[in-house]
């Protein structure tokens, strides 16, 4: 008996699922290992370095410094919240623990409290009944003495370097690539300046029409002066990349001219510069620490790269070093760090390329606005290729979550003529049955609740199946061969469904992902594929290979096909084919429901999810082919790409950039009607009882 559906197209579709399959299982296994060999290299914090912090309490001035120097050489980057709480005179030592002080917290039996922690591990500190002990309020008259202002700035600057060095590898990827991005804010901004020249060109208005009126001879000098002092600091042009002008001379002297003006002629304009050149200043500050910041940063790393000049840091390290040289470094080494950053090529290298060819044509620096250029451009070019593929994925993991919608409508739809426009409904309520799988092992396996998308998923089916089933003996088996009856009934059976899920569950909930569906799989610098959207894909093609199974491999499959093909046939043959059409429906409901257990994943839920699916779905179903299931997998993915595409092509046109999302699905309709007209059967025409349609 010759299939309704036409299989043979994915076959390779298939064979590509089972080897994404093992690939993905590959990459879990790897994180698994991986999270297995951290956990187990966490070694105690070593108790030398722990004295060293107790010390701090009784230690002199010279003692104390030995203390940073000996965390500085050994240090572990474990001590960082014990070194805040010292720096912050909230550090205790209670029965010779280190102890400090969590959130505030409101509990129901204590009201608002804080917890006690141990300032070395973290973990709540318990009392002798077992429980974690909560206080009102800090008791400090037991804390060590906070340090003077001097020997805060060295505890700043070690905590900086200890951050460097986090047992977690994502933590000190993170904290490594947040020391090249310190550098990028070294650069002097010439938007940083716009404010104050504004306010400088009001004030000197203001000046010029005072200085007309004949003021007494001490006004007039004060007004030359600070008019005298605008035109030194417009003048002003940067010596070097990281020299700022105007200088932190020539507006301070405009300030100490400007106060004096405000003092004899006081005036809102002058008072107004006058801020903003304090402002200015104080940006300048703030940029000079950072400066001041970056050599000690730059040992640091050094010191890392030359520990282990191999590994999972090394890529992160040379990037953060060239980064800090680029700045710091002297004509050559500048040089040959552009070209290294021009290699990276990541976002931060081409955000600091683009900040040092601006500050070095400014300051005439044309070797080094000639080496930078290059270097972005090249930089340029990768982050173009890295849009491209993630574009790509995107546009997958679009495709794949509008198959996994539309299987289940291309049986409903294309196999048995009923317009469902509940199928949408169908996939929020396996959403909301996912969500009450996860609450209840939140609730009740709170240490398996990582697992519970194994129980979701039979759950989310059968919850949608059973709807789908009794919503088709009630209402739907009445009305085949009326496909605009079929219409207006599953509008109303969504709209019901709606009202019971509101009514239930309220609004907005969402459902926390799995651990080991969270962070992303970087597979080169900032191509980053997040694992939830993997595992969809990966989802999508299970559920296509179990559809591919239960219609061909199976009785129900069987008698679906034959009841599709020629049901007087299959009724003389003994085939009850109402009870099938009853399994049908039921069968494509709950493939809807599957697709609900995908999207809590990355979106939030709430009871009309469902309607922001089923236009896609039906466009999908139709591009395909009505109850064709190689047209719903070629449609859904080839609309996934086709979106994705014309959205990132239409946020590069600055004047639709913000409406691109809106603008490309209305492209992709259109591209739609104009394929219809000239195909309108769809990639691959209908058969079985809508044949004639």
């Amino acid at each position: 008996m010759k299939s309704g559906f036409v299989f043979q197209p994915i076959r390779p579709i298939i064979r590509w699922a089972i080897a994404l399959l093992l690939f993905v299982l590959m990459i879990g296994a790897s994180r698994v290992c991986h999270a297995a060999a951290t956990t187990a290299a966490q070694q105690p914090v070593p108790a030398e370095l722990v004295a060293a912090i107790k010390s701090l309490k009784t230690a002199d001035a010279d003692a104390r410094q030995k203390v940073y120097d000996l965390i500085a050489v050994k240090g572990d980057a474990r001590l960082i919240p014990a070194l805040k709480a010292y720096k912050n005179g909230t550090l205790l030592l209670d029965n010779d623990q280190l102890q400090t002080f969590g959130e505030r917290q409101t509990l129901p039996d204590l009201g608002s409290v804080i917890p006690v922690i141990d300032a070395i591990t973290g973990k709540p500190v318990v009392g002798k009944d077992g429980k974690t002990i909560f206080i009102p309020k800090p008791n400090l008259s037991k804390a060590m003495r906070a340090p003077r202002p001097p020997e805060k700035k060295t505890i700043a600057e070690l905590i900086a370097t200890l951050s460097l060095l986090d047992p977690d590898p994502a933590v000190r990827i993170a904290s490594i690539r947040d020391a090249a991005e310190h550098a990028a804010r070294a650069v002097p901004d010439p938007g940083d300046a716009d404010q104050l020249f504004n306010m400088m060109d009001k004030c000197a208005a203001v000046l010029n029409a005072k200085s007309a009126t004949q003021p007494s001879a001490e006004d007039s000098a004060a007004m030359k002066n600070a008019l005298s002092a605008m035109a030194a600091v417009k003048a002003e042009k940067p010596k070097a990349v990281v020299v700022p002008a105007p200088s932190q001379t020539t507006v301070s002297a405009l300030q100490t001219a400007l106060r004096a003006v405000n003092r004899t002629a006081p005036d809102d304009s002058i008072a107004s510069c006058l801020s903003a050149a304090t402002q200015y200043l104080d940006q300048l500050d703030m940029r000079k620490k950072v400066l001041d910041d970056l050599p000690k940063t730059d040992a640091a790393l050094k010191r890392q790269l030359e520990a282990a000049p191999s590994g999972p840091f090394t890529a992160p390290l040379h990037e953060a070093i060239a980064s800090i040289d680029l700045i710091i470094g002297d004509d050559p080494t500048r040089i040959a760090a552009a070209g290294a950053l021009g290699k990276v090529g990541t976002s931060r290298a081409a955000n600091l390329l683009g900040k040092v060819v601006d500050a070095a044509g400014r300051a005439n620096d044309q070797p080094l606005k000639d080496a930078a250029a290059a270097a972005l451009k090249s930089a340029n070019r990768y982050q173009s290729e890295v849009h491209f593929i993630q574009t790509t994925f995107a546009g997958l993991s679009a495709g794949s979550v509008y198959v996994l919608i539309a299987l289940g409508l291309s049986i409903i739809f294309g196999l048995m003529g009923v317009i469902n426009m509940a199928q949408g409904e169908f996939m929020m309520v396996g959403a909301f049955a996912t969500f009450v799988v996860a609450q209840a092992f939140k609730r009740y396996l709170p240490n398996a609740y990582d697992y519970y998308l194994v129980a979701a998923v039979p759950a989310a089916f059968l919850a949608s199946a059973i709807i789908g089933y009794i919503a088709e003996s009630l209402v739907i088996r009445h009305l085949y061969g009326r496909p605009l009856e079929t219409l207006l009934a599953t509008w109303g059976i969504g709209l019901i469904l709606i009202w019971a899920v509101r009514r239930q569950f309220g609004d907005n909930v969402s459902i926390s992902p799995p651990h080991w569906m969270e962070g992303g799989w970087e597979v080169a610098p900032d191509l980053v594929f997040p694992l939830n959207r993997l595992y969809i894909i990966l989802y999508c093609a299970i559920c296509i290979a179990i559809v591919y199974y239960v219609v061909n491999g199976t009785k129900l499959g069987l008698l679906l096909r034959a009841t599709t093909q020629n049901r007087e046939m299959a009724a003389a043959l003994g085939v009850a084919t109402r009870r099938v059409d009853g399994f049908t429906f039921a069968f494509g409901a709950g493939l809807a429901g599957l697709a609900g257990v995908a999207v809590p994943l990355y979106n939030k839920i709430n009871p009309n999810v469902g309607q922001e699916y089923i236009v896609d779905c039906f466009m999908v179903v139709v591009v395909g082919g009505v109850g064709k299931l190689a047209g719903v997998i070629w449609a859904g993915l080839g609309l996934g790409f086709i979106g994705k595409y014309l959205e990132s092509l239409l946020g590069m046109v600055p004047s639709v950039a913000s409406g691109a999302s809106v603008i490309g699905k209305v492209l992709v309709l259109l591209l739609i009607i104009c394929f219809l007209q000239m195909r309108p059967q769809g990639l691959f025409p209908p058969k079985g009882r809508n044949a004639d349609a």
